[in-house]
């Protein structure tokens, strides 16, 4: 089996060595047919294209974001990647392999309290990386009766194609209407910027919302964390995140990485983000390929400083965060070993106090992002790669919690207690 690059639709390049992500949504090594579901489990939502994080409104309304199927225009990379500033070297598409294309296939999808489910918001930028790599709509929150969405966007294109209209934007979207007003252009900030000043790649993903209105969001791409003030305007980068080491017994290419001029360590990859009670910052961290098994984490960002502490490392690919009703840290694992022959399923963990790790939902397929509703059930967003269809679905997994709903006077404290001890 040869070694080839190639990357899932979750608009993060990854590098795959054997198996392909089809086989991780078709089926299983142990039964060779799709996974049960969870125990406790239920699906709530189906026929979602590529869908990326989820949102509960005040009224119970769920939002989810969905990255779309890219477009008719051919996107091709430069004839000579040397001549573009900050451009990444792309190979040429291979005989009989899809061309990349981007158009305006993204939208947001609303589930009414009811359970009827209906389209929000369409016509949003979409790109598809031969393929199989999507990207699009991605972080999704709610805030004064808005929906705030981060696009995502061309990833290492970005050097060299002109942008689509809210490409790699915070936008915010009227849901009575689908209107979309453009908040903030993080993408144009990169080009001009390049804050990490390694290739200028931009492709946002996990966004959140503070209690005074700031808008922060995680540039996957360009591996940093930025703040938008209330209402829209001028992006600022809170901290660029520094490349994490190879866990022990990996060991880095003899070269280095490519995408980090040769240094031993991989890319760090930002995706979720949240907003929690002191005001600073949780962001989840998938690290870069090849992916290997213990070295994402989560960490703790200070907003006035950009000081970055480890809450939780030995994770692998991180890609959802969520406190839930009794105070505690969820995360998502996209893979628990994405690496193996057929890639391995992942899950939702509870985050201990301890550092240790507790396995809550298990055998999930390619889970992205994770919310808990108003009954505390937690929703998690699965088949988040909509290979050959849209068969994205978003599952309601009950009993997942240790409590039931922490009265609200208790939250700082228990806060406090759980993510500012020593980890």
């Amino acid at each position: 089996m040869n070694a080839r690059r190639i990357a899932i639709a979750l608009g993060i390049s990854l590098s795959l060595l054997g198996g392909s992500t089809a086989a991780a949504q078709d089926a299983t090594p142990a039964t060779g047919g799709p996974p049960p579901l969870p125990e406790g489990c239920g699906v709530i939502a189906s026929g979602l294209v590529n869908p990326r994080y989820v949102a509960v409104a005040d009224d119970g309304t769920i939002y989810i974001s969905e990255a779309g199927t890219g477009g008719d225009e051919i996107v091709a990379p430069p004839a000579d990647p040397s001549a573009t500033p900050g451009a990444t070297p792309v190979e040429g598409e291979g005989a009989g392999e899809p061309a990349s294309t981007r158009g305006f296939t993204g939208q947001v999808t609303m589930i009414a309290p009811d359970g009827t489910q209906s389209v929000v918001a369409t016509g949003l930028p979409s790109y598809s990386m031969g393929g199989v790599e999507v990207t699009g709509p991605a972080g999704i929150t709610v805030a004064n009766g808005q929906i705030l969405l981060a696009v995502g966007g061309a990833g290492p294109a970005t050097a060299f194609t002109e942008a689509l209209p809210n490409e790699n934007s915070v936008v915010s979207i009227d849901p009575a209407t689908g209107e979309v007003t453009l908040l903030a252009d993080i993408g144009a900030y990169e080009r001009a910027n390049n804050p990490d000043g390694f290739n200028i790649d931009s492709n946002l993903y996990g966004i959140a919302v503070g209690d005074d209105g700031t808008i922060y969001v995680n540039d996957a791409g360009g591996n940093a964390t930025y703040m938008i003030p209330a209402g829209g305007g001028e992006p600022q980068p809170i901290t660029v995140h520094a490349g994490l080491p190879f866990p022990e017994g990996v060991q880095a290419p003899p070269s280095g990485n490519p995408n980090r001029a040769g240094a031993a360590e991989l890319d760090p990859v930002p995706t979720d983000v949240e907003a929690i009670a002191d005001g600073s910052l949780l962001v989840g961290l998938l690290s870069g390929a090849p992916f290997p098994p213990g070295a994402a984490k989560v960490v703790q960002v200070a907003v006035a400083d950009g000081a970055v502490s480890d809450v939780a490392t030995g994770l692998t690919m991180v890609v959802g965060l969520a406190v839930g009703p009794d105070n505690q840290l969820y995360a998502t694992q996209l893979s628990t070993n994405f690496l193996a022959e057929i890639p391995e399923t992942g899950n939702v963990v509870r985050l201990q106090a301890d550092g240790t790790q507790e396995i809550v939902v298990d055998g999930l397929v390619l889970p992205n992002g994770i919310a808990f509703d108003q009954a505390g059930n937690l929703l998690v967003v699965t088949n988040a790669v909509s290979i050959g269809g849209p068969t994205g679905q978003l599952l309601s997994c009950a009993g997942v919690t240790t409590s039931a709903e922490a009265p609200a006077a208790e939250v700082v404290v228990t806060l406090n207690d759980v993510f500012f001890r020593s980890w």
